[in-house]
Formats: C-alpha cells, sequence, structure tokens
C-alpha cells in the first residue's frame, strides 16, 4: 500500500512541476499545450517479449548439464536405498552400515549440490534480470524521445488505453531483437 502511495505521489509531483515548468517556460502557449504521459507494463514485456523468452531459454540451457548431474545423483541415490531395503535383512552388519553411511553421505552431496545449483540459478537470474530492465528502458527511452513524451511511467494504479505504450516497445523490442539474431 505504502508503494502505491508513494507511486503516485511522483507521478502526481512529476506532473505537476513539468506543467509548472511548461507554464514557467512559456506562459502564452501553456493554454494549448498539454502534458504527454505514457504507461508501460514492464511485468507483461517480462513475460511475454522476445528477449525474455530468449533469456530463459539461455539460462535453461547454461543450467542443464548441472540439473541432469543431480537427476543421476538421485538415481544412484534411490538405487542404494532400494537395495538396501530389499536386502538389509540379509545383508551383514558391517556391510548395511557401510550402504548407510554412503547413501547418507550421497543424500549430503546431493542437497549440497541442488542448493549450490538453486543460488547459481538465482544469481544469474538476477543478472539477466538487470540486462533485461537496461535494454527494455533504452527502447522506452528511445520512444519517448520519437514521440515527444513528458512522462512515461513503469507503476500505475489505473491507465487508459491511451496511455499504454506496452505494445509500442514490445513491437520496438521484437525488431531490435530480430535485427540483433541476423
Amino acid at each position: 500500500m505504502g508503494k502505491v502511495i508513494r507511486c503516485c505521489a511522483i507521478v502526481l509531483f512529476a506532473t505537476w512541476y513539468a506543467q509548472a515548468a511548461a507554464q514557467s517556460a512559456k506562459p502564452a502557449a501553456s493554454a494549448t499545450s498539454s502534458l504527454k504521459i505514457g504507461y508501460v507494463n514492464v511485468a507483461r514485456i517480462e513475460n511475454e517479449s522476445a528477449i525474455a523468452k530468449q533469456s530463459i531459454e539461455m539460462l535453461k540451457k547454461e543450467f542443464a548439464p548441472r540439473e541432469q548431474q543431480l537427476l543421476e545423483m538421485q538415481k544412484q541415490g534411490n538405487a542404494l536405498q532400494v537395495e538396501l531395503e530389499k536386502n538389509a535383512a540379509t545383508m551383514p552388519a558391517g556391510e548395511r552400515q557401510a550402504k548407510e553411511k554412503r547413501i547418507a553421505a550421497m543424500l549430503q552431496q546431493y542437497q549440497q549440490m541442488q542448493r549450490s545449483i538453486a543460488e547459481d540459478l538465482e544469481v544469474r537470474k538476477r543478472e539477466s534480470f538487470a540486462g533485461f530492465l537496461t535494454e527494455v528502458n533504452a527502447v522506452i527511452k528511445s520512444i519517448a524521445e520519437a514521440g515527444n513524451f513528458d512522462l512515461i511511467v513503469q507503476q500505475a494504479v489505473y491507465n487508459s488505453a491511451q496511455t499504454d505504450i506496452t505494445e509500442q516497445v514490445m513491437k520496438e523490442i521484437a525488431k531490435r531483437t530480430a535485427a540483433a539474431g541476423k
């Protein structure tokens, strides 16, 4: 709730400031000029844009070998567990204890590897998202300059279809992604 209030306050202040600056710079023209505001739904861009989909695919490819290694380790551990349960009654005590220790060590190694992969994936997701936001913001800025926008917001409690430039941003991202892919 506090973020929404702060966001609204910032937008209202920016609107007021832009109108005050326009009035002081052009007192005669202020009656005929209006403030041009745009809205971008970054969450939609993140979910639907080609660049976001490419980023997700790159992360999947990057972590696929480690995920496969984790699955193999899980299969080995499960096989040992099944073997132990199946033969525990007929197995000598020393051999049973050795298998139990081996299973415990494999479980510990599996959990450690699982945590490591999760941490590394989270770091890479944040890095990827930062790069994504940089590219999206560059596209938004170029559209804002070309369209003579006074203000572009990325969070809003309400926006009309007139102010929503998300589709325009997504088209420009797709165009840049296609150009980079050639």
